[in-house]
């Protein structure tokens, strides 16, 4: 009589080692780098500019900055031309966003005459303001200031995750509530988080909560939240 034999399952760890090897030897792990993602741009914040950055009108200048910085280290050695149409980084391409008006991949802010309350929007990681924008407009439009917050490391280049921490996120944050507790005063503040900018608003509201910081938010809309 036969005996079917059924072999061991393999380690995790060698599992992952041997598609390594697959793909190393297929030639997967072949890629070619570009300026955007080694690129170090030093007008981005980070906690160690927070004595001088200390209000949303200091972070937006930073960020203009910053934006510059880009345009001169990655858009200028780039080029242009129809083999590069498509490309993010090239000048004048169709997915160059500074033909856009707004751009959305910067920081916003959308004001209201009477405002109910303020709104605080966060977006995910490698993500940018564009990815909530037409929630705010919408929330906007029902008397709400909306501030939309482009987290450090994002929306300019995709090396920009390289050099920041999560505390660097977590302290644009409290400018961004800063902001809106000075324009609202008592009014009530919800924040809005997708994803990682979900896990910087329970952080903020955590501490809020500790008597870290201020003011303790209305309400948290969390989507998909990276928790």
């Amino acid at each position: 009589m036969k005996t079917n034999h059924r072999s061991a399952p393999a380690a995790p760890g060698w599992t992952r080692l041997a598609l390594l090897a697959v793909l190393s030897g297929a030639g997967c792990t072949g890629f070619e780098t570009a300026v955007w993602h080694d690129v170090r741009l030093t007008e981005e914040f980070t906690l160690e500019k927070a004595a001088d950055v200390r209000t949303f009108g200091d972070y937006l200048a930073l960020e203009e900055r910053l934006l510059a910085e880009l345009d001169a280290k990655v858009y200028a050695v780039t080029g242009a031309g129809p083999e590069k149409g498509l490309l993010r980084f090239s000048p004048g391409s169709v997915s160059d966003p500074r033909a856009w008006n707004p751009n959305w991949n910067r920081s916003f802010e959308l004001p209201a005459a009477k405002p109910a309350g303020g709104i605080l929007l966060l977006h995910g990681m490698s993500d940018s303001p564009y990815s909530l924008r037409a929630l705010g407009e919408s929330l906007n439009r029902q008397g709400y200031q909306v501030v939309g917050l482009r987290l450090p490391g994002n929306g300019a280049a995709p090396s920009g995750l390289k050099y920041v921490v999560w505390e660097d996120m977590a302290g644009a944050v409290r400018i961004a509530m800063d902001h809106l507790a000075s324009e609202l005063g008592d009014k009530p503040i919800h924040i809005v988080g997708y994803s990682i900018g979900a896990a910087l608003a329970l952080n903020f509201t955590l501490d809020a909560l500790d008597g870290r910081t201020a003011p303790l938010p209305a309400s948290l809309i969390l989507v998909s939240p990276a928790i």
